[in-house]
């Protein structure tokens, strides 16, 4: 049958995979694979997530019809399998245009497979010329470049060959639809997101395992970084265990849960009671416009080891007023809301009126000092180039200050 043909001919694309880039191969050799025919979501070939695992869902007529020549198989396999690595599929924002984002995120990946191991009707930072698109660079820049492009009507870039381009993805898709199975996993709910992401890290930290130290070596030196940033995160700065224990002696809530394991010792029957503490801490980020990308990426460090001490994170994005809110789980967004100036107002008044049972603000400390009386524990985190501990502001900051 022409599954089982195409299945074998995968297999043989992963050996050649495996002697070229392994870190790759075996992150291809963990997931499941499925041919698929006419009528399905997936005209060429993409990875998404079937029955619950990761899947490479390959069309028949793609496979047989456009990728003829094995280097073409071989280079559109590893183009998914660095989608993975970039962790693309689990890029959520309903404010941005979803074709932008797909263009973008081919920008990201083709830019570390040879161009003639990819298909012609592939993008690259070349397809558009005249914006002089710069390598290396996140998802979201060429996002808002290629936005920038689209808005322009009758403009600088009208009649350019980038502008045609653009035009010509739009109209026939350049096989970006392969992109689809993508939103069954931004469809989910938060906690099925959080067991999706966890499952990604597992399977990416399995392929590092497995990869010997001179194919690691050989990889390109962002890709290692990007990697070695999520899979062995650096230590944190403050002792977050040490800090939960501290807001848990006053103000940690309580769950009763009824256990099988322990009997009552009032009534001495089963089922007994088990004391639960939880600690839900609202973490607010400063993203006004004095805050920069590197401070942010250190306080969302910080973020995740008090999130892995075992914190229960709630995020506030917030300058002079809170733009959004949202649970984490373990991963920085690719965009923040703000920008602008700086007040700690809103967030304060937040917190006594929901009573986390900690406030965590992150800042860089430069706005008028509060007035606001707190009814719940705070704690200031300090950038290391913002407030010092010698200006007078430092001391009239209300609740526990610790520098970073």
């Amino acid at each position: 049958m022409a599954s089982a043909r195409i299945l074998d001919e995968l297999s043989q694309t992963g050996v050649e995979l495996l002697l070229r880039e392994p870190f790759y191969a075996h992150i291809f050799s963990s997931i499941s694979k499925e041919v698929v025919g006419p009528g399905h979501p997936v005209d060429t070939l993409a990875v998404g997530l079937g029955r619950n695992t990761f899947t490479l869902y390959v069309n028949r007529k793609f496979w047989d019809e456009v990728l003829t020549e094995p280097k073409h198989r071989l280079g559109v396999v590893k183009h998914e399998m660095i989608h993975l690595v970039f962790r693309h599929l689990l890029v959520e924002d309903t404010r941005l245009d979803s074709l932008l984002m797909n263009i973008a995120f081919d920008l990201v990946v083709n830019q570390y497979i040879p161009r003639s191991f990819l298909p012609e009707e592939s993008v690259f930072l070349e397809s558009f010329p005249d914006l002089q698109l710069r390598k290396g660079q996140t998802w979201l820049y060429y996002y808002k470049q290629l936005e920038e492009l689209r808005k322009d009507a009758g403009g600088e870039f009208a009649g350019t060959p980038s502008k045609e381009s653009l035009q010509q993805i739009q109209s026939d898709s350049h096989g970006m639809e392969r992109h689809q199975p993508w939103r069954e996993i931004r469809s989910k709910s938060d906690l099925e997101k959080s067991v999706v992401d966890t499952q990604l890290e597992s399977l990416l930290r399995t392929a590092h395992q497995r990869t010997s130290a001179a194919a690691w070596g050989n990889m390109p030196g962002d890709v290692r970084e990007l990697l070695g940033q999520g899979l062995v995160p650096p230590a944190p700065s403050v002792n977050w265990r040490i800090l939960l224990r501290l807001f848990a002696e006053g103000s940690a809530r309580t769950q009763l849960q009824n256990t099988m394991r322990r009997p009552s010792r009032r009534y001495g029957v089963n089922p007994g009671i088990k004391i639960k503490r939880r600690q839900h801490l609202m973490v607010v980020i400063d993203t006004s416009g004095s805050v920069g990308e590197h401070e942010l990426q250190q306080f969302f460090h910080e973020i995740f080891h008090l999130w892995r001490a075992g914190a229960s994170v709630e995020i506030v994005e917030c300058d002079t007023k809170i733009y959004r809110r949202y649970p984490y789980h373990g991963r920085m967004p690719d965009l923040v809301m703000g920008r602008g100036g700086t007040s700690f107002k809103e967030p304060l008044e937040l917190a006594n009126l929901e009573r986390p049972d900690g406030l965590i603000y992150f800042t860089d400390g430069y706005a008028d000092v509060p007035s606001i009386r707190l009814r719940v524990p705070l704690l200031w985190v300090i950038h290391p180039k913002g407030l010092d501990p010698a200006q007078p502001a430092w001391k009239l900051l209300p609740g526990k200050k610790i520098r970073m």
